[in-house]
């Protein structure tokens, strides 16, 4: 059964016209998986190095997405990213209708960052 817990970030693959993104990884115990996001709306990872290392990948807050990403929002706002909006709430309200859903991915080694997406899951793989 893989872990997400210090699993090493062996690949990603970001598919703009399907929206989704994938990642493989694989476990202290040599176990693969795919981690799949689905219908992404957003994403923005940091610090990509080989040998990434993930701490975990949780569930945050809609409302609180704005406030964690204040100065990323407002430095691309004019660039239409990641939609048109006026305002932040604009924009948490289109998150929030849409059902998107807030996944922070914490490293503790290398890539990190967020995805906005309507699902995610894990898929083992051989190899």
């Amino acid at each position: 059964m893989f872990i997400i817990h210090d699993s090493r970030i062996l690949t990603y693959q970001v598919d703009l016209e399907n929206a989704c993104i994938e990642m493989k990884a694989v476990d202290e115990f040599g176990s693969k998986a795919m981690l799949l996001f689905d219908d992404v709306f957003a994403y923005y990872f940091e610090n990509q190095l080989p040998g990434s290392i993930l701490f975990d990948i949780t569930v945050g807050e809609i409302n609180d997405f704005a406030e964690d990403h204040k100065e990323l929002l407002n430095k691309t706002k004019d660039h239409v990213w990641p939609i048109y909006y006026r305002n932040v709430k604009e924009l948490t309200d289109h998150i929030k209708k849409n059902r998107y859903t807030y996944y922070i991915i914490e490293s503790s080694y290398g890539l990190n960052g967020w995805v906005l997406a309507r699902g995610m899951r894990t898929e083992e793989c051989s190899s």
